[in-house]
């Protein structure tokens, strides 16, 4: 067996101390459990220590021919060490040699407790100071606090960025578009009614003229408040009125891009998705899907088709990320396939066009659960963008601060309809959704 020493156990005891010190400053419960079985290992080997040093000192004693002078006159006060103290208590008790050093007092105990003059406590009667516990020590031990605060990262905002602004200085805007809704075979719609002809020499033209219409944005608000006491202002250790002000422009921001893809269009600005279901007018095309809750190459396929713009984006929700991570080709030719393989990054596009998953896009399944779109068809009426302010009027009594953020805006496609080419029955837009009903 291995000779220890009792400085070895010692160090062993000192060290699981330290370590359980450190889980106890991580804090959770199974570092806790963990500390706690530390410490009283810690405590063991403390004892088989003490115990080892009282051995220690019998075995030198019993090599030491007699007591040395300088052994008989040492001082009362001090001694030379720990194994020093053990070993003239093993004396005292076990060979009855008295050491002037010791002094005992007698406990109730058939063996009875004792303490040096000096202040050294044996071990039967040993205290240790420890964290864990708060009258030993464990007040003494400040709490740390990160000053810190945690959250994901939000969704980015795919609409705002891309869309047309119109500054707004009063409650409703109203601006002429050309009209382009023609239905007309034969002729082309885009120029709002223009129409050509080829003629001969000196012939009698027909007269043609340009059509118009007017598109009006009106400012609707979007508000938040919160009360805040003025003591919560003063001692809080994250700086409450940065907290407030981020969250609030971000949650503004998230509830406007919302609305741009799904608002109803009352009392709110007129989203892309819900244009053409819920208003009864607007651009968007709605593109039949291959099969229920499914996102196939064909329907990718049939919504490019119905397209028409420039630098659009595929938005979609995260729930259809499965489907189009996994899109292939039809049994034809399967090879047609998103990604090359698992190993590497997926590229972020969809037919060359850039695709975001986010939060505010219908589920999987839904009508709209996939869009095309090209945002600069898009008009945002800002009369108040966002402001955040503090008031203590009102609430100045209860010593408290409100925090109030309010926008002033609108959106809509300024298109009243999808475009129809020249046969007369093929229709595009600058925005195109996927449909929520399955083929049959």
């Amino acid at each position: 067996m291995e000779n220890i020493q009792a400085s070895e156990l010692t160090a062993t005891a000192a060290k699981l101390y330290q370590d359980a010190k450190a889980l106890l400053l991580e804090g959770g419960a199974e570092n806790l459990q963990k500390a706690e079985a530390m410490v009283a290992d810690a405590k063991e080997h403390a004892r088989r220590a003490n115990h080892l040093s009282d051995i220690e000192s019998a075995l030198a004693e019993q090599k030491a021919a007699a007591p040395t002078a300088e052994k008989a006159t040492r001082s009362a006060k001090s001694f030379g060490g720990l194994n020093d103290f053990f070993g003239s208590v093993f004396q005292e008790k076990k060979r009855g040699r008295h050491d002037p050093r010791l002094a005992f007092i007698k406990g109730e105990t058939e063996v009875g407790n004792w303490v040096s003059v000096a202040g050294n406590v044996t071990p039967d009667q040993s205290k240790e100071m420890v964290e864990n516990i708060g009258a030993d020590g464990g007040f003494l031990v400040p709490e740390e606090f990160l000053a810190q605060l945690f959250m994901l990262s939000p969704f980015g905002h795919y609409v705002r960025e891309r869309a047309l602004t119109i500054p707004m200085r009063h409650r409703q805007i109203t601006m002429p578009t050309l009209d382009q809704t023609g239905t007309t075979a034969g002729q082309t719609n885009v120029y709002g009614g223009v129409q050509l002809e080829w003629t001969e020499e000196a012939a009698r033209k027909e007269e043609t003229q340009p059509k118009f219409r007017q598109v009006s944005l009106i400012a609707h608000k979007l508000a938040a408040v919160t009360v805040v006491s003025d003591e919560l202002l003063e001692d809080s250790a994250i700086e409450l009125e940065a907290l407030l002000t981020r969250l609030f422009a971000g949650a503004t921001m998230n509830e406007h891009d919302f609305t741009f893809i799904q608002g109803t269009g009352v009392g709110q600005p007129l989203g892309v998705v819900t244009a053409n279901v819920i208003a009864g007018l607007g651009p968007t095309l709605v593109v039949a899907r291959q099969a229920a809750n499914s996102i196939q190459v064909q329907d990718v396929f049939n919504m490019l088709s119905q397209f028409t713009g420039s630098s659009p984006i595929w938005l979609a929700h995260q729930s259809t990320m499965p489907e189009i991570l996994s899109l292939a080709g039809p049994a034809g030719n399967p090879s047609y396939v998103w990604i090359n393989n698992v190993r590497e990054n997926a590229p972020m596009t969809l037919m060359g066009y850039p695709i975001f998953f986010i939060e505010n896009a219908p589920t999987l399944g839904q009508m709209g659960d996939l869009i095309l779109a090209d945002w600069s068809k898009y008009l945002i009426g800002a009369r108040k963008e966002v402001t955040i302010d503090a008031s203590q009027h009102y609430y100045f009594r209860y010593d408290e601060t409100m925090w109030r953020c309010v926008s002033r805006i609108d959106g809509r496609p300024w298109l009243r309809a999808p475009l129809t080419l020249r046969d007369g029955v093929t229709q595009v837009s600058p925005f195109v959704i996927l449909d929520g009903v399955g083929a049959s």
